[in-house]
């Protein structure tokens, strides 16, 4: 070799060197000395093949630089390992030169032949002896000599070094790329805790972190069904609803429920060719993804994907980073939801804290109630009862008739007032028995009728005549009627300082319907949508709990009927309420026989008739004393239970009737009961009670466990004197009677 071909040689070493060092871009260099090998040979073809290992697996040489190559070769992105060329990287130290007319490889042949060349030659590419590629290139045999094979495995030794030095560097750069990337991802994550705000912010680092990436989807599962909903996409501007039917995936199916459920990544290069991917919708279309799951030890919380336009997209490294992303984001979505889990408690418990600070109002307005309507219940008794009494004078004047008339009737009208207070108040056991459904609202309506009035409501009622029975608890009926009233009410008075409000009932084959209709405001769209929730008003902050509706849900759906809400804007309201009309065989409960007693003229009775009447209201008390001394009965007063027991102690004549108050300072009726169970149990059948009590959890009690008979005040006097006659009528009474006669 003359000096002038080593000083070449050396000269085109120290090029390659150069390119090396001037640069770290890979495909510069791979470029750079690929001109200067062609330059030094005269070759019109050259090709540097690189191994490489793809995403999937697979290990190959892939076309990484190309010199003068024909378009049949230009297509030919790989080459096989186990083929001509491919055993050059394998037998690293081995160079292969072959004439044209040898080579297996039709194309290549084909190609080198149009470019004149005679011979091709294959050189491995090693890095510290370990094969990174090869190189082929095509030439004149007459300008290869045998000494040149020594030179060009030095070149390829010199090639093979400047890629993998290239290589370290894009990988350490790489590296901390994806350390400031990550670094990144977790301040951002660690940013927000609010859910919306952090699913959208994963799915937009994943898009910006991979980079082949275009599109990015999260999904996270609903546990209870299965069901995957995509919450996050980076393609729409807001977070999804969680709400099914948005894309029919479930744990198990597509590639995002398959990777869930066996929680490994699945990188798709070609969803074209893969059966297990479930195209949804045809809007969006592209050509390869990775899915990773989204998991909190062993806790599925969902997946999150990218996906590219161009197949083969994603590689190793993009599947590491996005495993770390899907990790950090796991971590950080579980701290969310501990954090939305834990607000919507506080938010719970405030809101129960709430109901039970108005529970315990309303408790004690019932206790008020229940105060309150034994105050008024005796006055109103004696009221009616002295009014009824002047009624019956003979000869009265018509004009103080009609005036006494008006005073009972406006005693009665405040005493049903208290009823319904009582009845509305009354902590009770829910029974069902067959109840008149225009009763019931008729009751409720006169329940709310002054307050109506005074906030000027006008109110109509169309009741059907026919009859409405239900099977139902009826005062859970009213509860659900004064709701409804009531909601009407505010809404039209909020509106413009009244309305017009009608009620509305008929039957509709086996349902009845009710229907309470205003003019009121109307209701939006949203709010009919969620109308019936929970917590849900449409009042302002202290007016409504958002409870009524619900609890009015609740009772009309477990009566077995349903309730509507029909509004527009600005044209009112209707509520309707369908219950089921009572079986026949239920109906049957209503047909109370009602016989007439008759009249006991003083004359009819017998002369040892002597009454006790226990009561601590001196009006009450010589009200009743009066109408049975009217009617020829011997009276004895006594002002509560233990001067009754003291009268019956003393008193030398038993008793026929005694008529008792239950609450009375001292000994009440309840205990004087007791003991006359002790000392005179004979006289406990013959006892009628009368209370303004009834609310009372222990009265109420005391009354049915025994059966007794009794009369809640204010009563008239002629339930008074049949609930008297009834007594006096009873079998075991009159042989009692009869006995002691003998």
């Amino acid at each position: 070799m003359t000096t002038t071909e080593v000083s070449a040689q050396l000269g085109m070493l120290d090029r390659l060197m150069a390119v090396a060092n001037a640069t770290q871009d890979g495909d510069e260099i791979l470029r750079q000395s690929l001109a200067i090998v062609c330059e030094a040979y005269g070759a019109e073809l050259a090709a540097i093949y690189l191994i490489e290992e793809h995403a999937s697996g697979a290990t190959g040489l892939y076309l990484a630089a190309q010199h003068g190559i024909g378009h049949a070769i230009a297509g030919m992105q790989q080459i096989d390992r186990h083929g001509t060329f491919g055993q050059v990287c394998i037998d690293a130290l081995k160079m292969l030169a072959l004439p044209v007319s040898e080579l297996r490889d039709d194309a290549l042949a084909q190609s080198l032949a149009a470019c004149d060349c005679e011979a091709v030659v294959g050189l491995p590419l090693l890095a510290h002896t370990e094969p990174v590629g090869c190189l082929i290139l095509g030439v004149d045999a007459a300008t290869l000599q045998e000494r040149d094979h020594s030179f060009l495995r030095t070149m390829g030794r010199a090639i093979g070094l400047a890629i993998d030095n290239a290589r370290l560097y894009q990988q350490m750069e790489r590296r901390l790329r994806e350390s400031q990337t990550l670094y990144d991802i977790s301040r951002a994550l660690s940013s927000t805790l609010d859910l919306d705000a952090l699913l959208h912010q994963i799915v937009r680092l994943a898009v910006d972190t991979i980079g082949n990436a275009d599109n990015g989807v999260l999904h996270l599962l609903d546990e209870e069904t299965g069901e995957l909903h995509p919450r996050a996409l980076s393609f729409v501007g807001e977070v999804r609803p969680d709400r099914s039917g948005r894309s029919g995936m479930r744990i198990g199916e597509g590639v995002a429920g398959i990777a869930l459920e066996r929680g490994e990544l699945m990188n798709v290069p070609d969803v074209s060719k893969d059966e297990r991917f479930v195209r949804v919708g045809e809007m969006r279309h592209f050509a390869s993804m990775v899915v990773v799951p989204l998991k909190m030890a062993e806790r599925r919380l969902g997946t999150l994907s990218v996906d590219s336009k161009r197949p083969n997209a994603f590689t190793v490294s993009d599947e590491h980073l996005l495993t770390t992303l899907a990790t950090q984001a796991a971590v950080a979505l579980e701290n969310a939801r501990l954090v939305h889990d834990l607000q919507k408690s506080l938010l719970d418990l405030r809101q129960t804290q709430s109901q039970l600070i108005q529970s315990a109002k309303l408790s004690a307005i019932g206790q008020l109630i229940a105060g309150v309507a034994h105050e008024l219940n005796n006055p109103l008794t004696a009221v009616m009862g002295y009014t009824q009494l002047v009624q019956t004078t003979p000869d009265l004047d018509r004009s103080i008739r009609r005036d006494m008339q008006k005073i009972y009737d406006q005693a009665d009208r405040a005493a049903k007032i208290v009823q319904n207070l009582l009845t509305f108040a009354r902590e009770y056991r829910a029974e069902r028995q067959a109840v008149d459904v225009n009763e019931v609202l008729r009751r409720t309506l006169d329940l709310r009728l002054y307050q109506l009035q005074v906030e000027n409501i006008i109110i109509e009622t169309n009741f059907s005549s026919d009859s409405l029975i239900t099977w139902a608890d009826g005062n859970q009926l009213q509860q659900v009627f004064l709701n409804l009233i009531n909601n009407a009410q505010d809404a039209m008075v909020a509106h413009r300082g009244g309305g017009y409000l009608r009620l509305v009932t008929e039957r509709e084959g086996d349902r009845i319907r009710i229907d309470v209709i205003d003019d009121g405001p109307g209701l939006s769209s949203e709010a009919r949508q969620h109308l019936f929730e929970p917590f849900f008003t449409t009042k302002e902050v202290g007016r409504g709990t958002g409870l009524g509706l619900s609890i009015c849900f609740g009772i009309v759906s477990e009566h077995g009927g349903e309730i509507q809400v029909h509004s527009e804007r600005q044209k009112g309201t209707t509520m309707t309420v369908f219950l089921p009309m009572a079986p026949q065989e239920q109906l049957q409960s209503l047909a109370v026989t009602d016989k007439e007693l008759p009249c006991i003229s003083p004359s009819a009775q017998q002369p040892s008739c002597r009454t006790l009447i226990v009561e601590d209201e001196r009006d009450v008390a010589h009200l009743l004393q009066r109408l049975l001394l009217d009617q020829g009965y011997e009276v004895v007063l006594a002002a509560n239970g233990q001067e009754a027991l003291c009268v019956l102690g003393t008193d030398d004549h038993s008793f026929d009737l005694i008529i008792s108050d239950i609450k009375m300072p001292g000994l009440g009726g309840c205990e004087l009961y007791t003991h006359l169970e002790e000392i005179a149990p004979e006289m406990r059948r013959r006892m009628l009670f009368i209370t303004g009590d009834t609310l009372s959890p222990s009265t109420s009690a005391f009354l049915q466990h025994r059966g007794l008979p009794h009369l809640d005040k204010p009563f008239t006097l002629m339930e008074l004197t049949r609930a008297m006659e009834k007594l006096l009528n009873d079998d075991i009474v009159s042989a009692s009677l009869i006995n002691a006669g003998d």
